[in-house]
């Protein structure tokens, strides 16, 4: 069994005692037990900070280095705390557990896991307790990039062969929305690979999108639940042992900005060609013509990544390649997810009637057969999230439909 606990579930030692405990008790009970670990609570945020007061434009090398040292902490500590309890316990960083990882410091992705060190340490009896989040390429050490723990703990489980992966949080599960956001949103006891996908894409912080699609390529079930209560928590699995449901949820997601580019003419390409080039990933796009029949397209992109873009819009413009472009950083990414959208009609108007009564501006929207997105401005998000939760009931006459149960 592959179990990952995240930052607050091993956020102080009276935290990693507990989650010792509960790891012995499965022990006991005949489990062979990986254990993949996080920094314990705003540690990583802590070392960033630390980074950026030094040297706020370091060698992505050094990066790795220091944001994998949290994870260390926590799984050294893990092992320490369940020895105490009188079981047999090694801890290993990801590279000593055989996680590699490709060859992009800070962001990597895992290439392939060499399972031997694992599985003798398991056949000896021990609890392998697992830093997440890390991997090696060539003869350092990379991280997976924000949530990665959750990366390493599935595709952990997927090379060891599990059938499901145990993800613990500080929450009970995935819910038809933020919980903080819309405070009677209800608890979905399950969901397919594709809609967590697109939750995770658009904002729901739960589960990691990279983790799901690994899972979703090795038919791993994952089980995201809380480690301080007794909740059953979310299934996630194939959508076929689902029925489909209209709406699953919504989310939004207010880490975006959006590009708007004039004057593109014929040029398009040149500029799609130029942003891939800079390794950015581009989470919307459209593309229209004005009324002179001048082409204007319109990304929306990461904050992080607009330095990047405009400096290389800058050169496309000396070139005339394009004619201007402006940045509008205060925008959100609201999204309705559900496998049923592409069998029932109306749900688009639904969505956007809801926001136009709302007195919600859409600057942007795209459709897929599980998802409709809008950029709205940034400040409306959370109207925007609370007006879509109501307008499609998710708390109420579809509680029986999408199966899920109140706490």
């Amino acid at each position: 069994m592959v179990e990952k606990y995240g930052g607050t579930s091993v956020g102080s030692l009276e935290r990693i005692k507990t989650i010792a405990q509960q790891v012995v008790t499965r022990y006991d009970q005949g489990y062979k037990l990986v254990v993949v670990v996080s920094a314990m609570g705003n540690t990583t945020d802590h070392l960033i900070d630390m980074m950026q007061e030094i040297a706020p434009m370091p060698r992505e090398r050094e990066v790795s280095m220091l944001l994998s040292t949290g994870e260390m902490v926590s799984s050294a500590l893990m092992a320490m705390a369940i020895q105490a309890l009188g079981r047999r316990a090694t801890s290993l960083t990801g590279p000593q557990g055989g996680v590699q990882a490709d060859a992009v410091h800070s962001d990597a992705k895992i290439a392939g896991i060499d399972t031997t060190r694992i599985r003798s340490l398991l056949d000896a009896g021990e609890i392998v307790v697992i830093a997440g989040y890390q991997g090696k390429v060539g003869d350092d050490i990379t991280v997976l990039g924000r949530g990665g723990s959750d990366a390493s703990a599935v595709a952990l489980a997927a090379a060891l062969g599990a059938a499901e992966c145990h993800i613990y949080t500080d929450v009970n599960g995935v819910f038809t929305a933020d919980p903080r956001i819309v405070p009677d949103a209800a608890l979905l006891r399950y969901l397919s690979y594709e809609e967590m996908i697109e939750l995770a894409s658009s904002g729901a912080g739960v589960m990691m999108g990279r983790a799901v699609e690994i899972a979703r390529k090795y038919d791993l079930d994952i089980i995201v639940k809380s480690s301080f209560n007794y909740s059953p928590g979310t299934r996630i699995t194939r959508e076929d042992k689902l029925e489909k449901v209209v709406i699953t949820g919504v989310a939004a997601n207010k880490n975006v900005a959006m590009i708007t580019i004039f004057g593109l003419n014929a040029n398009g390409h040149i500029v799609l060609q130029r942003i891939a080039q800079l390794n950015i990933n581009i989470i919307l796009l459209t593309v229209s013509q004005t009324s002179n029949r001048t082409t204007v397209m319109s990304i929306v992109v990461k904050p992080g990544d607009v330095v990047r873009i405009t400096k290389t819009l800058d050169e496309l413009m000396v070139a005339d390649h394009i004619e201007a472009y402006e940045v509008n950083a205060d925008v959100a990414k609201v999204s309705i997810v559900g496998s049923g959208i592409a069998t029932h009609s109306g749900v688009a108007f639904d969505m956007f009637d809801s926001l136009h009564h709302s007195g919600i501006d859409i600057l942007m929207s795209s459709t897929s057969e599980i998802k409709i997105a809008a950029i709205i401005p940034k400040e409306e998000a959370d109207v925007a999230v609370r007006a879509l939760h109501q307008t499609f009931n998710l708390n109420g006459i579809h509680r029986k439909e999408l199966e899920v149960i109140d706490e």
